[in-house]
């Protein structure tokens, strides 16, 4: 008796072990005026590489009010901030693109408060309608920079 307790125990836990994990929500990054989405994830917490033919990318983060957060724009690999040459202005908006929360021309790095709402739209303006793929976006809490913030929230095609 002790002896098939034991032996359901431990099959019980390789099976445990064995079950793969739940597929994780790869969030959405949206160029021009949503004509483009991707759902594709680089490194460290970062959507992309973003795609071609639109001057703007941007993602929808879910934040804390009142939290410091990072609206950034990396390399393709995700992990590296992107080269600063090719971004006309690092932007961020509400969730619906109704007001300005900050704005900063030839940066790759946007720090911010979260507003009320609880959501913001971190959007990068590139100089050229190529520039995309050689770029990620992400948002983050500022003094955690390589965590992913939350969730990012996904528009409805």
């Amino acid at each position: 008796m002790r002896f098939s307790s034991i032996i359901y125990l431990v099959l019980s836990v390789g099976l445990a072990a064995a079950t793969p994990a739940p597929a994780t929500i790869v969030p959405a990054a949206h160029g021009g005026n949503n004509e483009a989405v991707l759902h594709t994830e680089s490194g460290c917490g970062s959507v992309g590489p973003l795609g071609k033919g639109h001057f703007k990318w941007y993602i929808g983060v879910f934040c804390n009010p009142g939290a410091r957060l990072t609206c950034q724009a990396t390399d393709a690999s995700g992990c590296v901030s992107g080269a600063t040459k090719h971004i006309g202005s690092m932007e961020v908006d509400d969730e619906n693109d109704t007001f300005q929360i900050a704005k900063k021309s030839k940066t790759n790095t946007l720090e911010l408060i979260c507003p009320s709402e609880g959501a913001i739209r971190c959007q990068a303006n590139f100089n050229d309608n190529n520039d995309g793929p050689n770029y990620s976006l992400r948002g983050h809490r500022t003094l955690e920079r390589d965590t992913r913030l939350e969730m990012v929230w996904m528009t409805a095609l």
